[in-house]
């Protein structure tokens, strides 16, 4: 197997993301929900042990990891919020050097976006939608990695597989 294959992550304290593409392609993408795991360290080893069972990981080239509120706007957030997010991102970055050999590269969302949508936003659209109106013009398979929740609706947690999918589309 070649080791192409970018790694997407867009880890928040209650749910992560993630997507495995190669040269422009999604192959595997879904989120995982650690809100119920009460330590840091729980949830990074949730993440982890995901991931070993994965079985494209042993072709993982990189993994771009979106940096913590790289993308959030002044005063939307409680300080309290920001530090939580912070010392997550910090410490599943850390769990994820010492479990892999593969380099983690910090991404910045807004650079992401850019490069792969050609903007990083549209004024007036919320970013979360933004990227929901436009991952289905450059992702043809994007259906196949789409959840439902038990209403039969769109799953909103679908936006952290996006977000994750932009990570690993960056390159």
């Amino acid at each position: 197997m070649s080791k192409n294959i970018v790694l997407g992550i867009d880890a928040s304290t209650s749910m992560v993301g993630w997507a495995f593409s190669e040269s422009g392609f999604v192959s595997d993408a879904g989120f995982l929900n650690i809100s119920k795991l009460e330590t840091n360290k729980e949830k990074g080893l949730f993440v982890i042990d995901f991931l070993k069972k994965h079985p494209l990981i042993e072709s993982v080239h990189h993994v771009n990891l979106e940096a913590a509120l790289s993308g959030f706007g002044g005063g939307l957030t409680s300080q309290q919020t920001i530090i939580t997010l912070s010392r997550w991102n910090a410490v599943f970055e850390y769990m994820m050097g010492e479990n892999f050999s593969f380099p983690i590269l910090l991404c910045n969302v807004n650079t992401m976006r850019k490069k792969v949508f050609g903007k990083a936003r549209i004024k007036g659209i919320k970013p979360k939608e933004y990227v929901k109106a436009q991952i289905p013009l450059i992702v043809s398979n994007i259906k196949t990695f789409e959840k439902l929740n038990r209403n039969g609706d769109w799953d909103a947690h679908n936006s952290d597989t996006y977000d994750a999918i932009v990570c690993s589309l960056f390159g």
